[in-house]
């Protein structure tokens, strides 16, 4: 036991000649060097954590200030699909009150016993020449009826009719012939499709006289269209002088790709 003691009383003299010593040489100004060389080197230290710690704040900073930016922008990126989504709908809409009010309008002021029809099947890229409509034999429609867009403009024909539907082919379609005349002139004959192409005005007489821009109109000659209705206007000649008939190329008035409204003369 008394080494036990001996052993603890000459670790804390030690400690206590070390404390002693440390003091006396602060005293002289002995330790001057070594707390500048502690006070540079904990201020470096220092300096380096902070710096480290405040770039850490700065990365964490930004990458949540991204995220934040992330989710706005889909945010809005959600309202404006949201608005053109919106936009669409009303323009379509707008866009087909439009074209009803006109085609009321043109039902109520024609001379002709009209039937409103719609388009329930159309091809959008024009190699069909058929449409079909959403009134049919219960309706009161018929074949070889004339199939028109307001105001007056012929875009073909009823060829094949069911109960509540019928099928209407374009006047591009070859299998359409029309008895047709120039408005100005009055010259005439007859009109065919070419495949969707476009309208072949044919057979017409080399002393009549036709000319480009001039308006090809029905002449009602058949009993498969009135009189009157506007198919289109000449684009160019097709024969020359030495040709036994003249033959010209017509552009159709309607937008025959793009037909919504249609009516039935009945």
């Amino acid at each position: 036991m008394r080494f036990i003691y001996t052993k603890t009383f000459t670790k804390l003299f030690a400690v206590f000649v070390v404390l002693a010593l440390i003091f006396i040489l602060d005293k002289t100004g002995s330790l001057n060097f070594f707390k500048r060389a502690f006070s540079i080197s904990y201020g470096a230290v220092s300096k380096t954590a902070t710096d480290g710690t405040n770039g850490v704040k700065t990365v964490f900073k930004t990458l949540f200030t991204i995220k934040s930016l992330v989710k706005e922008n889909a945010q809005l990126n959600h309202t404006i699909d949201e608005l053109s989504f919106e936009n669409a709908r009303l323009k379509t809409a707008r866009d087909e009150n439009t074209a009803l009010r006109k085609a009321l309008n043109f039902s109520e002021q024609g001379n002709f016993n009209l039937l409103a029809t719609e388009v329930l099947i159309a091809d959008p890229t024009g190699f069909s020449q058929t449409l079909v409509l959403d009134k049919g034999e219960s309706s009161g429609i018929k074949l070889n009826q004339p199939v028109v867009i307001s105001p007056g403009i012929l875009v073909g024909k009823i060829t094949k009719v069911g109960p509540n539907s019928s099928e209407a082919t374009l006047i591009t379609d070859p299998s359409v012939v029309i008895n047709a005349e120039a408005v100005d002139s009055g010259a005439r004959g007859l009109m065919r499709g070419e495949h969707g192409l476009g309208l072949t005005f044919d057979l017409v007489t080399q002393n009549e006289l036709i000319t480009q821009g001039d308006n090809i109109v029905t002449s009602g000659l058949s009993n498969d269209f009135p009189r009157g209705l506007l198919i289109g206007s000449v684009g160019a000649l097709r024969s020359t002088t030495t040709d036994l008939f003249q033959k010209a190329y017509i552009s159709p008035a309607a937008d025959l790709r793009n037909l919504r409204f249609l009516f039935v003369v009945i």
